[in-house]
């Protein structure tokens, strides 16, 4: 069987988020896959943050030394997860800036049958994470993906009283970031990853041009 090869492509402000993204890193990696971690582009001034938090600086530190995504970083990939904060039930504007940079992927068909996942960190129970993670997967039906949750199988998706969901991975911080990730968030996450790694061990993708058959089509 072959190895899986998964990217996580992660937006994070005050932390959370990325904390999320390396619990699936993790996760896919102890399934043997080869994983890369990547940020989108840091678009200033941030408007919905409080840049002088200690949280956000020190994030910030590391947020900024992961490599940015690019197209061959879901080329190279069988399985793609990718997250951000939740804005106003929807995801950051970083992140889509980003899914509309590979529109070009679109048109070529080029993710035709990958797996899929998405997660997200919100301050309150109900300031529209689950939204948020509906809306992440919207792209992947739009390239043709598989998409991937987390099965009531995983005994911490029973256990969660903050984040966490069948849609995908998450985190419920509090709005001053008093209730942090927690381990039961953390585990959901891991196991996202690795479900995704095990998936897309067993699909092959079918990339195949959505230009050619448009015209076709005519």
């Amino acid at each position: 069987m072959k190895i899986a090869k998964v990217t996580v492509i992660v937006d994070s402000r005050y932390g959370s988020t990325l904390a999320l993204a390396k619990a699936i890193a993790d996760g896919a990696q102890a399934e043997g896959a080869h994983v890369r971690l990547r940020r989108v582009a840091i678009q200033e001034p941030e408007f919905s943050v409080d840049t002088k938090r200690a949280d956000f600086i020190a994030a910030q530190q590391e947020y900024r030394e992961l490599p940015k995504a690019c197209a061959d970083d879901l080329v190279w990939a069988d399985g793609i997860i990718w997250g951000s904060p939740t804005r106003y039930g929807l995801m950051s504007t970083p992140l889509r800036s980003f899914i509309d940079e590979i529109a070009p992927l679109w048109r070529e068909g080029a993710l035709i049958g990958k797996v899929g996942a998405v997660f997200t960190s919100t301050g309150g129970m109900h300031s529209g994470n689950e939204m948020t993670l509906l809306s992440l997967m919207l792209p992947f039906l739009q390239h043709g993906m598989i998409l991937c949750g987390v099965p009531h199988s995983e005994p911490a998706l029973i256990q969660t009283r903050k984040g966490g969901s069948p849609y995908g991975a998450s985190a419920v911080t509090g709005f001053d970031g008093s209730l942090g990730v927690d381990e039961i968030e953390l585990t959901i996450a891991s196991t996202l990853g690795a479900r995704v790694a095990r998936l897309a061990r067993q699909v092959e993708a079918e990339p195949a041009s959505v230009e050619l058959a448009a015209a076709l089509a005519q």
